[in-house]
């Protein structure tokens, strides 16, 4: 693929992420149930501009579950939830 269709792919939206998930994300933090580290490796994999599956997917994050729909994340899992979706890497 040329690179000039790479950039037109569309990317995960982060920068925009609504205040539930944000706020879902810190709760659970405070609750112990997302380990520090893997909040680390989700903010590393914002920064590394993820391309948008079409579809839902998820991403086991470790201690939890990032799930979303094209470029927006809906929703965060506890491990032990079944995500819909395709996982992604």
């Amino acid at each position: 693929m040329p690179s000039s269709e790479v950039a037109l792919l569309p990317k995960i939206q982060f920068t925009n992420l609504p205040a539930a998930i944000k706020a879902h994300l810190v709760q659970r933090s405070r609750d112990r149930s997302i380990r520090v580290d893997d909040l680390l490796a989700l903010q590393a994999w914002f920064e590394s501009n993820p391309i948008a599956p079409d579809g839902d997917w998820y991403k086991d994050l470790g201690s939890f579950i990032l799930c979303a729909s094209g470029q927006s994340p809906k929703t965060v899992l506890a491990k032990v939830m079944e995500p819909f979706g395709d996982p992604i890497a």
